[in-house]
């Protein structure tokens, strides 16, 4: 008798995703990173209770927004820091934490990625065919292109995260679509 999803051990969890992923790199040896990651975690989730309720399209938006730190990585270290994620978020801190210092050391290149200021350049060059088909800007609720639109002004503005900070998303997008049109 099979176990039940959440009582599966996190080695059987990392197991299952980091197979998810071959299979899926195997079948579309074409598609970048953040593809990959997104739909390893769209086989595993995609069809679960929330995404039932909630739709397809929150569903896929999910999913990249889930995955999108670890497409800078290069494989297998892309997929073992989304499985360790997922392990810490699925079976919580005490059986994440054996994988603690492990999961840090992955996310060490984008940690610094970010702080350089250089993330969305980073992800652009490693994830081309996504940056493509994300630069379609629609209306959705669960745009990405707004995500990651959002992701660049953030780091063009080299903005500090901290409690008290706020901007006005429409006054940045604005100045950024005028310095377009001026050639900045």
């Amino acid at each position: 008798m099979e176990k039940p999803e959440n009582k599966m051990p996190a080695e059987e969890l990392i197991k299952l995703l980091e197979q998810t992923y071959s299979v899926l790199r195997q079948k579309h040896p074409d598609r970048d990173e953040h593809w990959l990651l997104a739909n390893t975690w769209l086989e595993k989730y995609g069809s679960g209770e929330e995404a039932k309720e909630k739709g397809a399209e929150w569903a896929r938006f999910t999913a990249y927004k889930e995955t999108f730190e670890y497409a800078i990585l290069e494989p297998p270290e892309s997929i073992r820091a989304l499985a360790l994620i997922l392990v810490f978020r699925e079976k919580g801190e005490e059986e994440a934490r054996q994988y603690e210092s492990e999961f840090f050391r992955l996310m060490e290149p984008v940690v610094k990625s970010k702080e350089n200021g250089v993330f969305t350049d980073e992800y652009r060059e490693r994830n081309p065919l996504t940056w493509k088909e994300l630069q379609v800007v629609d209306d959705s609720p669960y745009s990405l292109y707004w995500f990651f639109r959002g992701l660049e002004l953030d780091q063009e503005h080299e903005y500090l995260e901290d409690e008290d900070y706020e901007f006005d998303i429409i006054d940045l997008l604005s100045e950024s679509e005028e310095e377009e049109m001026l050639g900045f």
